[in-house]
């Protein structure tokens, strides 16, 4: 038997006369000369069914009728015609606090509430502590809840009907009480009190929400049922249709459609929404706030048939956001750029590219890993990669017969610092999420006044990804060379090593590192910021934040050679104690050799915290070599005309755990 049952559901309102239209039109004028009363028809012959167990979303834009369908259902408010019928005990988080007596304190109010919500005296007693702990209040429960904070009020009233254990709960876009990390208990409790087979009746704007907690979801406009179906096809008719018009745009090319609404720019092929419910956003954050690009006021500027040019004005920012969003020869191309009305300085600028978690593996380069299932317990988006240098390209394949396409993104930008990496989002948004995020550190991103390019972006969706590997055939060619089976790639003052497609080098790769005033100065730690190509190789600079040197990078491929010439800038006299270049191989590699002696690495185990010199000979050399079974021999050498150098093995320390050959 359904837990709830609408029939033929309508709620119409006489609009009031406020006493400010006495003489205008709707005042005392018509009411006294027999003027039709204006009504307002709020919901119109809606029906549905809710099984126990079943969650139903409903959605729509703000005046759609989602707030007065729930106080229908609840009772709150009596239906024009057609009727409700609810059977259980219900749980209405729709006016939070108004229970709630200003003189009393917040440990009577849970008990006062309580009871009007059904539970008795001995119910509150079992659920006290779990109430007042949720709701983080713990200081002020004895305290009239007329001293509490705006914030502090809502949240002990929302946890207190969150833990009534009724059989149907009836939720009205409470979710945004309290801060971010209350926001995010609150959507765990929500999925665990579905995983407990609660009936809920849910109203969001929050469209990942609704797509991760329930079963079906309507979609209304002007009060009307406009679709009632599964929750990502009614999300993906709502997403074609929601906000402004004039800062809506929507584009066909075959069967593949394009919507930028309003600073999120959603992707459809063949009725699937590639871009899911989060869609394509950008933020930047100033002086510590964030200004995300769906709060700003946006407008189309030109559109034609195959893109459009978008202008988002930033809230308590002097500084636009430029969009021009198209189709190009079947790709999806997104050009993003700010427009400072004045000079300007950032804290950071974030773009965050959401995806269907249909797609169940990522690829950044010449990495690639399985996309983690999301669960409940999920509330934090996670990292699957650390920060990486800005790619060329990303890609993502879908889960088996989930009929998506892979998709293949190409992301370039002026700007040297942009690093980007693959995320889970949490359990509520349910997406895989490229993220490409530029940090100003101390010194901030400073914008003079004017128009910044900030990136583009290309995204092709192919249906046989066969062609994407991890080898050199698919990694970008701006930071690496190949040749052969053999790929060298640079990454932020280090450089990775991969044979036949298959990582040698792990860790912290080919690197190179000084020893100034008893400090190591690695050059994963500078700031690289210069790159160019000349006859093949690679020249890359960069330069210390501390001491007056930087170094010069010249990488080249010889045959099954990666050479490197490592040159040490210094702008003023300097007094170098040590320096090494060092490369770590993957842990496969068993056996060492150096000019003076040979021998095994031991096996890395949890006792050793720290790294570990191997041979005991420390005369000169010019090289050290490593094999390892199904491993091609890996030779560390220094060239003739260098320095002496003592050629040396070492292990690493358990956490990193790699075989090192240095100089």
């Amino acid at each position: 038997m359904p837990m709830i049952e609408v029939q033929k559901l309508t709620k119409r309102y006489r609009a009031e006369r406020g006493a400010r239209f006495f003489f205008g039109r709707g005042g005392l004028r018509d009411a006294f000369g027999n003027a039709k009363s204006r009504t307002i028809t709020a919901v119109e012959n809606i029906s549905f069914t809710l099984e126990p167990g079943e969650s139903l979303g409903i959605i729509g834009a703000n005046g759609s009728g989602k707030s007065t369908l729930l106080k229908l259902v609840a009772g709150v408010t009596t239906p024009t015609s057609g009727e409700v019928r609810v059977r259980g005990r219900v749980a209405s988080l729709l006016e939070l606090g108004a229970g709630f007596h200003p003189m009393l304190t917040g440990r009577e109010n849970v008990y006062l509430n309580g009871g009007i919500l059904g539970l008795s005296h001995r119910d509150v007693d079992d659920v006290f502590d779990r109430i007042v702990a949720f709701s983080g209040v713990e200081n002020s429960i004895d305290q009239p809840v007329d001293t509490y904070s705006s914030g502090m009020y809502v949240r002990l009233a929302f946890v207190t009907a969150m833990h009534s254990n009724p059989d149907i709960y009836l939720v009205d876009e409470v979710l945004s009480v309290g801060d971010e990390a209350f926001q995010r208990k609150c959507r765990q409790r929500l999925a665990e009190l579905m995983e407990e087979g609660k009936t809920l009746l849910f109203v969001s704007h929050d469209l990942g929400v609704v797509n991760t907690l329930c079963d079906r979801a309507i979609l209304l406009s002007d009060g009307q049922v406009i679709s009632h179906d599964s929750p990502r096809k009614t999300i993906d008719l709502y997403l074609r249709q929601i906000g402004p018009p004039k800062g809506t745009y929507r584009v066909k090319d075959s069967d593949r459609e394009l919507v930028v609404s309003n600073g999120q720019i959603s992707l459809f092929e063949a009725e699937n929404d590639i871009t899911g419910p989060g869609g394509l956003q950008c933020q930047v954050m100033h002086m510590g706030q964030w200004r995300r690009s769906v709060d700003a006021d946006w407008s189309i500027e030109s559109q034609d048939e195959s893109g459009c040019e978008a202008r988002g004005r930033l809230h308590n920012l002097s500084a636009s956001l430029l969009w021009r969003v198209g189709f190009d020869q079947g790709q999806v191309v997104w050009n993003a750029a700010i427009d400072c009305l004045e000079d300007i300085t950032l804290d950071s600028v974030e773009f965050n590219l959401l995806f269907s978690d249909d797609y169940s593996r990522w690829y950044y380069e010449d990495r690639g890993g399985e996309f983690p299932d999301l669960a409940p317990e999920d509330t934090e988006w996670t990292p699957l990669m650390g920060p990486d240098l800005l790619c060329e390209k990303a890609a993502l394949l879908p889960a088996e017969d989930s009929g998506y396409p892979a998709v293949i993104a190409s992301v370039t930008s002026p700007r040297s610092r942009f690093r980007g990496y693959w995320m889970n989002a949490d359990y509520m948004k349910r997406s895989r999420v490229l993220r490409i995020e530029e940090h100003g550190g101390e010194s901030g991103i400073v914008l003079s006044k004017g128009q910044h390019d900030l990136a583009e972006f290309r995204f092709e969706l192919e249906s046989d990804p066969g062609f994407l590997n991890t080898g050199p055939g698919y990694v970008s060619s701006r930071f690496s060379l190949a040749q052969g089976p053999l790929l060298a790639r640079f990454d932020r003052g280090s450089v990775r090593v991969s044979y036949e497609g298959r990582p040698i080098t792990s860790g912290l790769h080919m690197y190179a590192s000084l020893l100034i005033g008893g400090l190591w100065n690695d050059s994963q730690n500078l700031r690289w910021e210069s790159l160019t190509r000349e006859n093949g190789r690679l020249i890359l600079g960069g330069r210390s934040r501390r001491f007056p040197f930087g170094l010069e990078w010249n990488l080249g491929l010889t045959g099954h050679a990666i050479e490197i010439e490592v040159w040490l800038i210094a702008s003023e006299a300097l007094a170098v104690q040590e320096y090494h270049c060092s490369i770590l191989l993957d842990n496969v590699y068993d056996t060492w050799k150096t000019e003076h002696e040979s021998g095994s690495f031991p096996e890395i185990g949890p006792e050793d915290f720290d790294w570990r010199h191997i041979n005991e000979n420390y005369a000169p050399g010019s090289f050290a070599e490593a094999s390892g079974k199904g491993l091609p021999r890996f030779t560390f050498e220094v060239g003739a005309d260098q320095a002496p150098c003592t050629m040396t093995a070492l292990n690493t320390d358990f956490h990193m755990g790699a075989r090192v050959l240095q100089a």
